[in-house]
This record gives structure tokens, sequence and C-alpha cells, in this order.
């Protein structure tokens, strides 16, 4: 008896999955954050992303940032809460020690995605100056 449920139900569930196929397989919904970039500074860290724009409103964007190794340990380095009719955030991390490598993770709250980890080393001196020499008037002559 069990066998010939079998054969007769596995046809009809083949046939429902490929008429069908969105009702086999949930869909995955896209990211949050769609950019995430990390950029050296002078003893700081730019990290830069841009926030997909169907993302619910109340959520918040917490920062992680490792010292040295990628695995961790991570530590908060702040949160950011995400506003509506705004995609583009940047964020400057001027709490860096001596360590030579970071890696920063973006975990959004709410919903536990986790963004990175991208690595940076910043600058530990001065960028560079251009000379400029002092206003120099021209006397008429």
């Amino acid at each position: 008896m069990m066998k010939k449920a079998v054969i007769f139900f596995l046809p009809i569930v083949l046939i429902v999955i490929i008429v069908f196929p969105s009702l086999s397989w949930p869909q995955k919904a896209d990211p949050t954050i769609l950019d995430f970039r990390v950029q050296a500074m002078y003893r700081a860290a730019k990290l830069a992303w841009k926030v997909n724009d169907g993302f619910k409103n109340g959520m918040a964007v917490q920062i992680l940032r490792a010292d040295t190794f990628e695995e961790g340990p991570y530590q908060e380095v702040d949160i950011i809460a995400l506003t509506p009719n705004k995609n583009v955030y940047q964020y400057v991390d001027k709490s860096m020690g001596t360590e030579s490598k970071y890696y920063y993770k973006l975990v959004i709250k709410e919903t536990g995605e986790s963004f990175g980890p991208l690595p940076t080393r910043p600058y530990f001196s001065p960028p560079a100056t251009q000379l400029q020499l002092p206003f120099q008037s021209e006397s008429p002559a």
C-alpha cells in the first residue's frame, strides 16, 4: 500500500515543482547592505556602505572591529541607526591603537545579517603636504 502511494504522489509533486518553482523553494531576500568598503586613513579607517531601498524602519547597523586577527575577537565600535530615504552611509573610526591590521564587520542587529570582514591597515604617518608659497601681488609698473 505504501509503495503505491509513493508511486502515485511522486509524479504530482514533480509536476508542481516544474509548473510552480516559486512554491517549492523560498526565495532569498536581497541583502540589506549592498556595497561595504573600508578605506585606510591617517590613524583612522573610513567605512562606507549603501543600503537596499527595501529596508525596514528602525533597523540599526552594528560596527565591529577585530585587532590583528580576522577570526576575532570582535569589539563593538559604534551603532548607526538607519533612516528612511538615506541610502549611503559613512563612518570614520578614529579610535585605532598601534596594531598593524584591523578587520571590520557590519551586523544588522534586527536580522543578524553580517557583512565582512574587510581588512585595513591605517597610515601611521601624516599625509604629505605640498609647499605653498605666500601670495605675492604684482606691483603696477
